[in-house]
């Protein structure tokens, strides 16, 4: 019987990453990733200039979540400033079965942004993913590679 010599391949600066495909779709110049809110599926928009996160209250129905009094004031590039309310309901939400709940989510009717994104991409997003839920969920987005990994 012959050996063959076994070659291990050496990685340095590796990151594991999320269980199953981790695929960053870049159409339209925009970082959106597969997930779900309370169970269903859905797309995000991840967004590293976000300092909150926040879902299309259109959709609650669907998942399933409603929205408090509760609000507070956010601008955004355009120079404009809106309204957000707190969401109640949502019991998780995840990107490939990492579950990134556990900050404040928020509420907003964002039908222009989902509309002008589903022309665009094909997918109907559902929330923006904001760097307080990046940070501590220990997202690393690789956009050069297309994968979003965890730390």
């Amino acid at each position: 019987m012959r050996l063959l010599p076994l070659i291990v391949p050496l990685v340095l600066g590796c990151t594991p990453t999320l269980p199953g495909s981790c695929f960053i779709d870049t159409d339209c110049n925009l970082s959106i990733v597969e997930g779900e809110i309370n169970g269903k599926r859905t797309y995000f928009i991840l967004d590293t200039g976000a300092g909150i996160t926040c879902v299309d209250l259109n959709q609650s129905s669907q998942f399933g979540f409603s929205f408090t009094d509760d609000e507070i004031s956010v601008a955004g590039y355009s120079n404009g400033i809106r309204e957000v309310k707190l969401a109640t309901g949502i019991k998780s939400i995840k990107i490939k079965d990492v579950d990134i709940s556990g900050d404040a989510i928020y509420t907003h009717d964002m039908s222009n942004l989902v509309r002008f994104i589903e022309q665009c991409s094909h997918k109907r997003i559902s929330a923006i993913i904001g760097v307080p839920v990046i940070i501590r969920s220990g997202l690393v987005i690789d956009l050069t590679n297309q994968k979003l990994y965890r730390k």
